[in-house]
Parts: structure tokens; C-alpha cells; sequence
């Protein structure tokens, strides 16, 4: 082979051989880049998500996989955080942020069960199964907050009637509409105690503190049955809480991480 030829194959190999990063180079068309990684051994930097629900093994993996003080990132509406391990990247501005450690809290059987009741429309029968199923766990009071008991408050929703009158204004506010048929509905139950509210304490999801979750009930009607269903009070400052909580207890696991609230894309 004459000198001209290899010099010619040697001058074409050569950004296969020398791609830096951060730099650009001209590639011949008829050559591509293959990352022959996958058949190494091993990887050449770590990389990869950890996805987990437990605060302590968050905290055991963030500290022992980051480069620098990563960065959390606390999404607010997902109760979850997510640590970029390589954020920090000796020598760059950047690194690759394709090493993840994600932080997702399950919420309690009880958060769930209200979240899946609220805003929801339920027979009196089921309702009364509700009751019957959580009145352990519930303080009830009435429209005056005089606490009302289990057996009494599960009496009084059993024997609800309505009156057909109810249905005669229909062009209040939800919650004008509800009141009036809630005293409509006492009165027909002169011997009862009518719940209007229920609380119980509870952290909504597990690690957080707990604390007292107010719930409205709402009674409409449907062919003059009662039709029942419940509100989160302040269900937007509650969730608010919830989440100032969780950056806190983010903060305290990892004190000398920058913790923010909000989502990074790379």
C-alpha cells in the first residue's frame, strides 16, 4: 500500500480516535460514533435512578453516591424530591444530571380514603357504612361544634329524610344550598344530632407529623332521598402544609444540600 493511501485511511479514522468533549469535529460521512460502553464490564460513571419511599434510605443513598452537595428539588404538588447526584462535576460547569435519587412518600390508608370520598356522591346507605367503618377514628360535631357520638351521629344519617320543599330554591351557592337543606333535614329529626363536620388527626402521608384534617359534610338531594358528601376544609392551605413539612424533613435529613422547591430538567 503506496504512503498516500494509508496516510488518506489514517487522516479518516482519526476523529473516530479523537472526539473531545466539549469540542467539535468534523466527521466523515461515511463514519458514526459507537459508544462501546455496553460491552465493557462495567459502566464508565454511574448513572440511574433510585426510586424510594423511605426518608432514611434516601438520605443513606444521597450521601454516599453524590458528587459535591447535590442539589433536592421538592415537587409540590407530588410530595416526592428528587436529589441530582451529578449535578457538580469536577473540571465542568455541569455534569451529566442522569443520576437520580427520588424521594416519594406513600400517603396513609386514611388520606387515601378521604381523597378517594371527597367531592363524591354517596347513598345514605353508603354513607352510613363510612361512618360505621371510621367513626373510631372520628371526632363529629355539628353545625355549633358540640361533639355529637358515633352511635348518635350514625342514628341521625340512617333516619335523614328530605322534605320535597328543598328543591324549591336552586340558585344559591353550594354552600348556602347545603346549609338550608342541612336544616331542613334536622328538622325532621327532632330527637337526633345532625353531623355537619368530622376531624381527625392524621399525617396524610407517612414520615410527616400529624395534624388535624376538618371535614364538611354536604347533603343534596336526589327524587327527595338524601345524597351525602364530604369536603376537605381548607383543602389548599392543608396541602400547603404538607408540603412545607416535607421540605423540612428533607432539609433535616440532608442539612447541607441545597433544598428548593420546584423541578429541574436538564
Amino acid at each position: 500500500m503506496e504512503n498516500t493511501e494509508a496516510q488518506a485511511i489514517s487522516t479518516l479514522s482519526k476523529p473516530v480516535e479523537f472526539l473531545a468533549r466539549g469540542a467539535l469535529i468534523a466527521v466523515n460521512d461515511d463514519y458514526k460514533v459507537l459508544d462501546l460502553e455496553k460491552y465493557q464490564d462495567g459502566r464508565n460513571r454511574a448513572r440511574g435512578t433510585l426510586n424510594t419511599p423511605s426518608l432514611e434510605d434516601f438520605k443513606t443513598y444521597v450521601v454516599n453516591a453524590q458528587e459535591g452537595n447535590a442539589p433536592v428539588f421538592v415537587y409540590h404538588t407530588k410530595v416526592s424530591a428528587t436529589a441530582v447526584l451529578n449535578y457538580e462535576e469536577q473540571g465542568h460547569l455541569q455534569g451529566h444530571c442522569d443520576h437520580l435519587a427520588v424521594l416519594k412518600l406513600e400517603s396513609t390508608v386514611v388520606w387515601s380514603k378521604l381523597n378517594a370520598l371527597k367531592d363524591r356522591k354517596l347513598s345514605q346507605r353508603d354513607f352510613a357504612v363510612f361512618i360505621e367503618d371510621w367513626v373510631s377514628v372520628l371526632e363529629i360535631t355539628d353545625v355549633d361544634g358540640n361533639v355529637i357520638g358515633g352511635g348518635q351521629a350514625l342514628a341521625a344519617i340512617r333516619n335523614m329524610k328530605i322534605d320535597s320543599s328543598v328543591s324549591a330554591d336552586h340558585s344559591v351557592t353550594n354552600q348556602s344550598e347545603s346549609r338550608s337543606r342541612f336544616e331542613q333535614v334536622e328538622a325532621r329529626s327532632k330527637n337526633e344530632f345532625t353531623p355537619a363536620y368530622f376531624k381527625i388527626r392524621d399525617s396524610a402521608y407517612l414520615g410527616l407529623d400529624e395534624r388535624l384534617i376538618v371535614l364538611r359534610l354536604i347533603i343534596n338531594t336526589n327524587d327527595e332521598k338524601p345524597v351525602f358528601s364530604i369536603q376537605i376544609v381548607k383543602e389548599e392551605l392543608l396541602l400547603d402544609e404538607i408540603i412545607q413539612d416535607f421540605k423540612a424533613k428533607v432539609i433535616e435529613l440532608l442539612p447541607d444540600n441545597p433544598v428548593r422547591i420546584g423541578t429541574f430538567a436538564a
